[in-house]
Protein backbone atom coordinates (compact mmCIF):
# COMPACT_ATOMS: atom_id res chain seq x y z
CA UNK A 1 0.00 0.00 0.00
CA UNK A 2 1.41 3.47 -0.85
CA UNK A 3 1.82 6.03 1.65
CA UNK A 4 -0.28 8.40 0.16
CA UNK A 5 -3.02 5.81 0.22
CA UNK A 6 -2.75 5.09 3.63
CA UNK A 7 -3.13 8.95 4.83
CA UNK A 8 -6.59 8.95 4.86
CA UNK A 9 -7.00 5.66 7.17
CA UNK A 10 -4.36 7.60 9.39
CA UNK A 11 -6.47 10.74 9.47
CA UNK A 12 -9.34 9.10 10.30
CA UNK A 13 -7.64 7.13 13.41
CA UNK A 14 -8.48 9.69 16.52
CA UNK A 15 -5.25 10.79 18.35
CA UNK A 16 -4.90 8.94 21.83
CA UNK A 17 -5.21 10.25 25.19
CA UNK A 18 -2.09 10.48 27.05
CA UNK A 19 -2.12 7.92 29.61
CA UNK A 20 -2.58 8.48 33.66
CA UNK A 21 1.07 6.54 33.56
CA UNK A 22 2.77 9.27 31.54
CA UNK A 23 1.03 12.58 32.83
CA UNK A 24 2.36 11.10 36.77
CA UNK A 25 5.47 10.32 35.48
CA UNK A 26 5.73 13.93 33.42
CA UNK A 27 4.60 15.26 36.46
CA UNK A 28 7.57 13.40 38.88
CA UNK A 29 9.99 14.54 36.90
CA UNK A 30 9.06 18.43 36.93
CA UNK A 31 8.40 18.03 40.45
CA UNK A 32 11.85 16.23 41.63
CA UNK A 33 14.20 16.63 39.34
CA UNK A 34 13.99 20.45 39.20
CA UNK A 35 13.84 20.98 42.74
CA UNK A 36 16.93 18.85 43.09
CA UNK A 37 19.28 20.52 40.55
CA UNK A 38 20.05 23.36 42.86
CA UNK A 39 21.73 20.44 45.26
CA UNK A 40 22.98 19.41 42.17
CA UNK A 41 24.59 22.64 41.06
CA UNK A 42 26.32 23.19 44.29
CA UNK A 43 27.78 19.65 44.28
CA UNK A 44 28.81 20.65 40.64
CA UNK A 45 30.70 23.67 41.39
CA UNK A 46 32.56 22.15 44.56
CA UNK A 47 35.41 21.68 42.27
CA UNK A 48 33.99 22.92 38.79
CA UNK A 49 33.96 26.64 38.15
CA UNK A 50 30.76 27.72 37.96
CA UNK A 51 30.74 29.73 34.88
CA UNK A 52 32.35 26.85 32.43
CA UNK A 53 30.02 23.88 34.39
CA UNK A 54 27.20 25.97 33.13
CA UNK A 55 28.89 26.52 30.00
CA UNK A 56 29.39 22.82 29.68
CA UNK A 57 25.78 22.13 30.75
CA UNK A 58 23.86 24.23 27.88
CA UNK A 59 25.99 23.93 25.35
CA UNK A 60 25.27 19.93 25.69
CA UNK A 61 22.19 20.66 26.39
CA UNK A 62 21.40 22.73 23.82
CA UNK A 63 22.85 20.68 21.15
CA UNK A 64 20.71 17.84 21.93
CA UNK A 65 17.85 19.89 21.54
CA UNK A 66 18.94 21.84 18.30
CA UNK A 67 19.65 17.91 17.26
CA UNK A 68 16.05 16.81 18.35
CA UNK A 69 14.24 19.75 16.62
CA UNK A 70 16.15 19.51 13.15
CA UNK A 71 13.51 18.67 10.59
CA UNK A 72 11.58 21.64 12.26
CA UNK A 73 10.34 23.85 9.45
CA UNK A 74 10.22 26.83 8.95
CA UNK A 75 14.13 27.28 10.42
CA UNK A 76 14.96 30.27 12.39
CA UNK A 77 15.07 33.82 11.06
CA UNK A 78 18.38 36.04 11.73
CA UNK A 79 16.37 37.73 13.58
CA UNK A 80 14.77 34.97 15.65
CA UNK A 81 18.34 34.31 16.32
CA UNK A 82 19.36 37.96 18.12
CA UNK A 83 16.09 37.29 19.93
CA UNK A 84 17.41 34.07 21.49
CA UNK A 85 20.95 35.93 22.22
CA UNK A 86 18.92 38.52 24.04
CA UNK A 87 16.74 36.39 26.20
CA UNK A 88 19.62 33.43 26.14
CA UNK A 89 21.64 36.61 28.04
CA UNK A 90 19.14 36.72 30.60
CA UNK A 91 18.15 33.42 30.91
CA UNK A 92 21.70 31.54 31.59
CA UNK A 93 24.74 34.20 31.73
CA UNK A 94 22.88 36.06 33.68
CA UNK A 95 20.35 33.49 35.69
CA UNK A 96 22.50 30.60 35.60
CA UNK A 97 25.68 32.38 35.76
CA UNK A 98 24.72 34.17 39.58
CA UNK A 99 23.16 30.78 40.58
CA UNK A 100 25.96 28.77 40.00
CA UNK A 101 28.31 31.19 41.27
CA UNK A 102 26.28 31.72 44.87
CA UNK A 103 25.89 28.30 45.19
CA UNK A 104 29.30 28.00 47.25
CA UNK A 105 27.98 30.00 49.83
CA UNK A 106 24.32 29.11 50.18
CA UNK A 107 22.53 26.18 51.08
CA UNK A 108 20.69 24.49 48.10
CA UNK A 109 17.14 24.88 49.18
CA UNK A 110 17.66 28.80 50.31
CA UNK A 111 18.72 29.09 47.18
CA UNK A 112 15.60 27.61 45.90
CA UNK A 113 13.64 29.66 47.93
CA UNK A 114 14.69 32.92 46.55
CA UNK A 115 14.52 32.02 42.80
CA UNK A 116 10.62 31.66 44.04
CA UNK A 117 10.43 35.27 44.27
CA UNK A 118 10.64 35.17 40.20
CA UNK A 119 6.61 34.60 40.58
CA UNK A 120 5.68 37.93 41.98
CA UNK A 121 8.40 39.65 40.22
CA UNK A 122 6.74 38.41 36.71
CA UNK A 123 3.34 39.35 37.68
CA UNK A 124 5.02 43.67 38.68
CA UNK A 125 7.23 43.73 35.56
CA UNK A 126 4.13 41.93 33.15
CA UNK A 127 1.79 44.54 34.23
CA UNK A 128 4.57 47.40 34.02
CA UNK A 129 5.84 46.35 30.57
CA UNK A 130 2.82 44.48 28.49
CA UNK A 131 -0.20 46.01 27.31
CA UNK A 132 -3.49 44.90 28.73
CA UNK A 133 -1.71 43.02 32.14
CA UNK A 134 -3.14 45.36 34.93
CA UNK A 135 -1.70 44.27 38.27
CA UNK A 136 -4.45 42.47 40.25
CA UNK A 137 -5.73 42.49 43.88
CA UNK A 138 -3.65 38.60 43.98
CA UNK A 139 -0.59 39.98 41.79
CA UNK A 140 -0.73 42.76 44.40
CA UNK A 141 -1.45 40.70 47.66
CA UNK A 142 1.77 38.02 46.34
CA UNK A 143 4.07 40.92 45.60
CA UNK A 144 3.53 42.37 49.14
CA UNK A 145 4.11 38.59 50.58
CA UNK A 146 6.78 37.77 47.98
CA UNK A 147 8.73 41.51 49.18
CA UNK A 148 8.08 40.39 52.82
CA UNK A 149 9.76 37.17 52.40
CA UNK A 150 12.88 38.74 50.98
CA UNK A 151 13.20 41.63 53.39
CA UNK A 152 12.84 38.76 56.37
CA UNK A 153 15.37 37.05 54.82
CA UNK A 154 18.18 39.76 54.70
CA UNK A 155 16.96 40.63 58.01
CA UNK A 156 17.64 37.16 59.36
CA UNK A 157 21.14 37.28 57.94
CA UNK A 158 22.44 40.49 58.89
CA UNK A 159 21.79 39.00 62.59
CA UNK A 160 23.39 35.77 62.32
CA UNK A 161 25.07 35.25 59.02
CA UNK A 162 27.89 36.73 57.01
CA UNK A 163 28.91 39.58 54.44
CA UNK A 164 29.49 36.66 52.11
CA UNK A 165 26.03 35.44 52.70
CA UNK A 166 24.56 38.19 52.10
CA UNK A 167 25.86 38.94 48.73
CA UNK A 168 25.42 35.38 47.68
CA UNK A 169 21.72 35.75 48.84
CA UNK A 170 21.57 39.23 47.00
CA UNK A 171 23.06 37.12 43.47
CA UNK A 172 20.18 34.79 43.48
CA UNK A 173 17.78 37.67 43.94
CA UNK A 174 19.41 39.54 40.98
CA UNK A 175 19.06 35.58 39.09
CA UNK A 176 15.41 35.91 39.65
CA UNK A 177 14.89 39.19 38.71
CA UNK A 178 17.26 38.17 34.67
CA UNK A 179 15.31 35.20 34.60
CA UNK A 180 11.86 37.47 35.13
CA UNK A 181 12.57 40.49 32.59
CA UNK A 182 13.69 37.65 30.05
CA UNK A 183 10.17 36.01 30.69
CA UNK A 184 8.26 39.05 30.41
CA UNK A 185 10.55 40.35 27.35
CA UNK A 186 10.51 36.94 25.45
CA UNK A 187 6.25 37.91 25.19
CA UNK A 188 6.78 40.58 22.90
CA UNK A 189 9.51 39.23 20.58
CA UNK A 190 9.43 36.92 17.88
CA UNK A 191 10.38 33.29 18.02
CA UNK A 192 10.16 29.74 16.19
CA UNK A 193 6.40 29.04 17.37
CA UNK A 194 7.90 25.27 18.04
CA UNK A 195 8.96 25.17 22.00
CA UNK A 196 11.56 22.90 21.63
CA UNK A 197 13.61 24.52 19.18
CA UNK A 198 13.21 28.02 20.68
CA UNK A 199 14.54 26.69 24.30
CA UNK A 200 17.25 25.07 22.29
CA UNK A 201 18.22 28.29 20.56
CA UNK A 202 18.16 30.28 23.60
CA UNK A 203 19.75 27.60 24.89
CA UNK A 204 22.99 27.54 22.43
CA UNK A 205 23.46 31.13 22.35
CA UNK A 206 23.62 31.75 26.67
CA UNK A 207 26.10 28.75 27.10
CA UNK A 208 28.07 30.55 23.87
CA UNK A 209 28.06 33.43 26.45
CA UNK A 210 28.80 31.46 29.44
CA UNK A 211 31.31 30.25 27.67
CA UNK A 212 32.97 33.86 26.57
CA UNK A 213 32.27 35.20 30.44
CA UNK A 214 34.55 32.26 32.08
CA UNK A 215 37.45 32.72 29.34
CA UNK A 216 37.51 36.23 30.46
CA UNK A 217 37.10 35.06 34.01
CA UNK A 218 40.16 33.39 33.94
CA UNK A 219 38.32 29.85 34.91
CA UNK A 220 40.35 28.17 32.44
CA UNK A 221 43.86 28.83 34.25
CA UNK A 222 42.32 27.32 37.21
CA UNK A 223 40.98 24.00 36.03
CA UNK A 224 42.79 21.29 36.15
CA UNK A 225 41.94 17.37 35.91
CA UNK A 226 43.63 16.38 38.61
CA UNK A 227 41.28 18.36 40.85
CA UNK A 228 37.96 17.79 38.92
CA UNK A 229 36.14 15.09 41.61
CA UNK A 230 33.71 12.47 39.90
CA UNK A 231 31.46 14.12 42.40
CA UNK A 232 31.02 16.75 40.47
CA UNK A 233 31.53 15.55 36.75
CA UNK A 234 28.44 12.82 37.87
CA UNK A 235 26.16 15.94 39.28
CA UNK A 236 26.97 17.80 35.92
CA UNK A 237 25.85 14.52 34.06
CA UNK A 238 22.80 14.46 35.58
CA UNK A 239 22.32 18.05 35.04
CA UNK A 240 22.23 17.83 31.26
CA UNK A 241 20.73 14.67 31.56
CA UNK A 242 17.86 14.53 33.57
CA UNK A 243 17.98 18.72 34.54
CA UNK A 244 17.64 20.02 31.11
CA UNK A 245 17.30 17.62 28.33
CA UNK A 246 14.57 15.43 30.44
CA UNK A 247 12.87 17.45 32.22
CA UNK A 248 11.99 20.34 29.50
CA UNK A 249 11.09 17.70 27.14
CA UNK A 250 8.38 16.22 30.02
CA UNK A 251 7.33 20.43 30.29
CA UNK A 252 7.13 20.06 27.01
CA UNK A 253 5.08 16.80 26.91
CA UNK A 254 2.77 18.33 29.92
CA UNK A 255 2.05 21.54 27.88
CA UNK A 256 0.26 19.96 25.02
CA UNK A 257 -2.07 18.03 27.33
CA UNK A 258 -2.82 19.39 30.71
CA UNK A 259 -3.71 23.07 31.18
CA UNK A 260 -0.52 25.54 31.70
CA UNK A 261 -1.96 26.76 35.38
CA UNK A 262 -1.49 22.85 36.36
CA UNK A 263 1.68 22.46 35.22
CA UNK A 264 2.42 25.83 37.02
CA UNK A 265 2.29 23.91 40.25
CA UNK A 266 5.98 22.73 40.05
CA UNK A 267 6.87 25.85 40.92
CA UNK A 268 5.05 25.17 44.66
CA UNK A 269 6.35 21.47 44.87
CA UNK A 270 10.07 22.34 44.00
CA UNK A 271 11.58 24.23 46.97
CA UNK A 272 9.82 21.67 49.14
CA UNK A 273 11.72 19.03 47.28
CA UNK A 274 14.88 21.57 47.26
CA UNK A 275 14.52 22.07 51.12
CA UNK A 276 13.98 18.00 51.79
CA UNK A 277 17.01 16.94 49.30
CA UNK A 278 19.33 19.83 50.99
CA UNK A 279 18.62 18.54 54.03
CA UNK A 280 18.56 14.78 53.59
CA UNK A 281 21.35 14.72 50.76
CA UNK A 282 23.03 17.67 51.63
CA UNK A 283 23.51 18.30 55.14
CA UNK A 284 22.18 21.62 55.31
CA UNK A 285 20.41 23.12 57.97
CA UNK A 286 17.81 26.26 57.73
CA UNK A 287 17.87 29.09 59.85
CA UNK A 288 14.40 29.87 61.33
CA UNK A 289 14.52 33.15 59.26
CA UNK A 290 15.13 31.21 56.42
CA UNK A 291 12.24 29.36 57.06
CA UNK A 292 9.78 32.03 57.65
CA UNK A 293 10.62 33.56 54.25
CA UNK A 294 10.53 30.78 52.09
CA UNK A 295 7.01 30.04 53.88
CA UNK A 296 6.20 34.01 52.82
CA UNK A 297 7.13 33.49 49.07
CA UNK A 298 5.57 30.43 48.57
CA UNK A 299 2.02 32.32 50.23
CA UNK A 300 3.03 34.93 47.83
CA UNK A 301 3.53 32.53 44.85
CA UNK A 302 0.39 30.37 45.78
CA UNK A 303 -1.54 33.75 46.20
CA UNK A 304 -0.87 34.69 42.25
CA UNK A 305 -0.82 31.45 40.71
CA UNK A 306 -4.55 31.09 42.06
CA UNK A 307 -5.64 34.25 41.43
CA UNK A 308 -4.25 33.59 37.60
CA UNK A 309 -6.37 30.45 37.59
CA UNK A 310 -9.53 31.80 38.63
CA UNK A 311 -8.94 34.82 36.05
CA UNK A 312 -8.76 32.15 33.52
CA UNK A 313 -12.14 30.83 34.76
CA UNK A 314 -13.83 34.09 34.69
CA UNK A 315 -12.80 34.98 31.53
CA UNK A 316 -14.02 31.41 30.25
CA UNK A 317 -17.44 31.49 32.11
CA UNK A 318 -17.86 35.65 30.70
CA UNK A 319 -17.11 34.42 26.73
CA UNK A 320 -19.22 31.53 27.58
CA UNK A 321 -22.16 33.57 28.32
CA UNK A 322 -21.16 36.17 25.75
CA UNK A 323 -21.44 33.13 23.16
CA UNK A 324 -24.54 31.82 24.32
CA UNK A 325 -26.35 35.55 24.43
CA UNK A 326 -25.24 36.00 20.92
CA UNK A 327 -26.30 32.52 19.88
CA UNK A 328 -30.03 33.24 21.32
CA UNK A 329 -30.07 36.74 19.99
CA UNK A 330 -29.00 35.20 15.94
CA UNK A 331 -31.94 32.44 16.92
CA UNK A 332 -34.66 34.94 17.91
CA UNK A 333 -33.25 36.97 14.53
CA UNK A 334 -33.82 33.67 12.50
CA UNK A 335 -37.20 33.19 13.48
CA UNK A 336 -38.30 36.35 13.65
CA UNK A 337 -37.39 36.32 9.90
CA UNK A 338 -39.39 32.74 9.27
CA UNK A 339 -42.18 34.49 10.75
CA UNK A 340 -41.54 37.81 8.37
CA UNK A 341 -41.94 35.84 6.12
Amino acid sequence: MSSRSAEPVASAIPERLPSRWALGAAFAVIYLVWGSTFLGIRVAVETLPPLSMAAIRFLVSGGVLLLVSSRVRPRPTLPQWRNAAVVGALFFLVNHGLVSSAARFIPSSLSCLIVATEVPIIALLSSALLPNQPLTRAGLVGAVLGVAGVLCLFVGNSWSGGAVNLFACLAVLGASLSWSTGAVLSQRMQFPPDPILRAAMQMTCGAVLLSAASVMRGEHRTLTAAAISGRSLLALAYLITFGSVLAFACYSYLLKHVRTDTVATHVFVNPLVAVALGAWLGGEQLRPAHLVSGLLILASVSVITLGQRRAIVRESITANRRAGVRHTLIAQSACKEMFDA
